[in-house]
């Protein structure tokens, strides 16, 4: 069998290239995207990049002289592409937003969005399209196997997973991949019912179910009265949590991610810093002695 072609810069597995979404229907969502979801989306992509630390250099080298003589050079460069992987019941810009963005501060030479099994929803390309990303693709569960066969012609890349998607097995060995899951649960602590936009929330995760634990109860189909204060939180398996900012200290101890008043459309994935997405060398040898002075004559 002859090796697969090269793809280039901008090119992308036949799959994925067949299911490429037009530039039109990029448009048409912008279009139909109201000013102040662009605002909310727009917010909370600018608070990723400065949590992020905006793009990272070219290229970088360090070299430390350790103990038990260990002299480390640490190397790291952008890989080739980059994917975001996420399936039909993945309905969340802000969290498309936080898989994408770590992509580009990462310096990915390519980065793409791939759904399995349904179409792009509007509110996720415009995401895309405020994120810079112009490649977005649809694909069927029988095309990811093909897909993952050409990849490796595409060099040295990730996935990063959002939700669940099944992934076949015997990956390609230069495709690292990466999960970011959720089990879908938020509570919301809100002493006076005023310090939290529900409607906001609901944009930003319509499928997050919101569990309001004091304040009135908004009347939105996503949202239900949670029991319990913020010290019992623990045991309700939250993924994110929903306080006001001097309770935050507290309830970094009941979810991952705890977030304030205005950070409705923010969210970060811990374990998805820029650096995971980069290729990363390590070299070790044994640290050379220090030559002692020579003796000084009177």
């Amino acid at each position: 069998m002859n090796p697969p072609a090269s793809l280039s810069p901008g090119q992308w597995p036949m799959a994925m290239e067949q299911g490429r979404v037009a530039d039109a229907a990029f448009a048409a969502a912008y279009a139909r995207s109201t000013d102040l979801q662009r605002a909310w989306t727009k917010t909370g992509l600018a608070a990723v990049f400065a949590a992020l630390g905006g793009p990272m250099p070219a290229s970088r080298q360090r070299r430390e002289v350790l103990g038990h003589d260990l002299d480390l050079t640490a190397a790291d460069a952008p890989l080739d592409y980059v994917i975001v992987l996420c399936g039909r019941d993945f309905l969340s810009p802000a969290r498309l937003v936080a898989a994408v963005v770590p992509a580009l501060c990462a310096r990915a030479r390519d980065v793409a969005a791939v759904r399995v099994g349904g179409a792009w929803p509007k509110p996720l390309l415009t995401a895309l399209e405020l994120c810079g990303v112009e490649t977005a693709c649809r694909v069927t569960s029988r095309d990811l196997t093909g897909l993952w066969a050409e990849l490796p012609s595409k060099g040295r890349g990730a996935v990063v997973v959002l939700g669940d998607v099944a992934l076949p097995a015997g990956l390609p060995a230069a495709l690292a991949v990466h999960t970011a899951r959720i089990a879908g649960r938020a509570g919301i602590f809100d002493r006076d019912g005023t310090g939290f936009d529900a409607d906001a929330l609901s944009f930003a995760h319509p499928d997050m179910a919101f569990f309001a634990h004091s304040g009135p109860c908004p009347e939105l189909p996503s949202f239900a009265a949670g029991q319990g204060d913020l010290a019992q939180a623990a045991a309700c398996g939250y993924d994110v949590v929903y306080a006001a900012s001097d309770q935050l200290p507290q309830a970094l101890a009941v979810a991952p991610l705890a977030l304030g008043p205005g950070r409705e459309t923010f969210w970060l994935w811990p374990q998805l810093p820029p650096q995971v997405l980069r290729v990363r060398r390590l070299g070790a040898a044994v640290a050379a002695l220090e030559a002692e002075p020579a003796p000084q004559n009177d």
